[in-house]
């Protein structure tokens, strides 16, 4: 999909995940983390000081390192993107400005991996959501955005979530409206079948930014 590079990347994704990060974060000076509960937050706090009881992300770093056939010391890469993680805050998509009462720089970058359908309620959420993204970024940013087609709920332990279901036509129409331009598509069959998660497929969106947008 060729290289994104900037000064500036913000990661808002579901879960208080790294493992996303690990394959981009090195072409970008500075990261910023949004999470959408308190709990994601401090999870992530805990794993950027390296508290006792962090999750341990070495399974992640042994998948990296297999998938591109090289050797690495995994807490050599861990305490890079730590360094270079400068802000991990709580954000709140009913707000207008989602970090309130912090104002973020626009960024070179924006990774969401899957919260829009989360955090969205209907169509005409997402839709306010994604514009809410659209400007955070610069003009001539980029977007990096992954999402589902026709999905409906996922599970994490006892607790079953929502998600918003939607169709290719949909999204392409909503990115355009959020003032960016498709540079990229790719759609891939899920693979899991069981009564944890229901989604048909998992996409990916490599989205430039054409035009600002107003909420």
């Amino acid at each position: 999909m060729g290289q994104i590079t900037g000064d500036h990347l913000i990661d808002i994704s579901v879960g208080p995940a790294i493992h996303h990060l690990l394959l981009i974060f090195e072409f970008f000076k500075g990261i910023t983390i949004l999470e959408c509960s308190d709990y994601c937050v401090n999870e992530l706090e805990k794993w950027k000081t390296k508290e006792s009881d962090c999750f341990d992300w070495t399974h992640a770093l042994s998948i990296m390192e297999k998938l591109q056939g090289t050797s690495f010391k995994g807490e050599d890469i861990e305490n890079t993107l730590r360094r270079k993680i400068s802000h991990i805050l709580k954000c709140d998509f009913t707000k207008e400005n989602v970090t309130d009462p912090v104002v973020l720089p626009k960024a070179d970058c924006v990774l969401s991996m899957f919260v829009l359908h989360v955090v969205s309620d209907d169509h005409n959420d997402y839709c306010r959501n994604l514009k809410k993204i659209s400007c955070m970024l610069k003009l001539g940013g980029h977007l990096l955005l992954f999402g589902v087609f026709n999905g409906t709920y996922y599970t994490v332990g006892e607790s079953k979530f929502h998600v918003l279901t939607s169709d290719e036509k949909s999204i392409k129409d909503d990115l355009r409206e959020a003032g960016f331009t498709i540079e990229h598509l790719e759609v891939i069959e899920s693979k899991t079948h069981n009564d944890t998660i229901d989604i048909e497929h998992v996409w990916l969106i490599k989205a430039l930014k054409v035009n600002d947008v107003f909420v």
